[in-house]
């Protein structure tokens, strides 16, 4: 009677598709197979292999109203660029889109950047936080931008920012690409 449960449960394992990566038997039908012929066959549960790639998040391209250069009063600019463009490509070395971020008289950094709804995700590869991301919450009224940091990511603050050129906002030089 036990062995009949035991197959029974094997079946409705392999009718399930539960099997590992490569298509061998699960733990559990191959513990069937190995003790069938013991008085006692009993399912032997093992660790399963795990993924070698964790889940992803959604990434979804930065808004159309983002793209462009911003100002902010440190004095600095941020410039959202879409993904295809050289300095998405060739310097930040992404297919996402991407962005460059710079206070005056410093050396800029650079990142990806998406969007998982109004949360802005960049992966910064050049900078005080390369190697690292750096999350913000988003808010856009007009030509102000507001970031709103979230918690555990590298260096980020609350802040607004301007659409260039508008308003008291200087006009933006073009963006660094080194």
């Amino acid at each position: 009677m036990r062995k009949v449960r035991i197959a029974v449960l094997a079946a409705a394992i392999a009718a399930a598709g539960c099997t590992t990566a490569a298509g061998a038997p699960t733990s559990v039908e191959t513990a069937v197979a190995t003790n069938a012929g013991s008085p006692r066959a009993v399912p032997v549960e093992t660790p399963r292999p795990i993924p070698s790639t964790a889940p992803t998040t959604i990434v979804e391209p930065l808004p159309d109203d983002l793209i462009g250069a911003w100002y902010e009063t440190a004095p600095g600019y941020w410039w959202f660029i879409r993904a295809g463009d050289p300095v998405c490509v060739s310097v930040i070395r992404t297919d996402l889109d991407c962005l460059v971020y710079q206070l005056v008289g410093q050396t800029a950094a650079m990142g990806s950047a998406s969007m998982e709804g109004r949360i802005l995700h960049i992966d910064w590869v050049r900078g005080y936080c390369a190697r690292q991301r750096t999350n913000f919450g988003t808010a856009l009224a007009g030509d102000t931008l507001k970031f709103f940091d979230q918690p555990d990511d590298c260096g980020g603050f609350s802040l607004a920012i301007t659409r260039a050129g508008t308003g008291t906002a200087p006009s933006a030089p073009p963006a660094p690409v080194q």
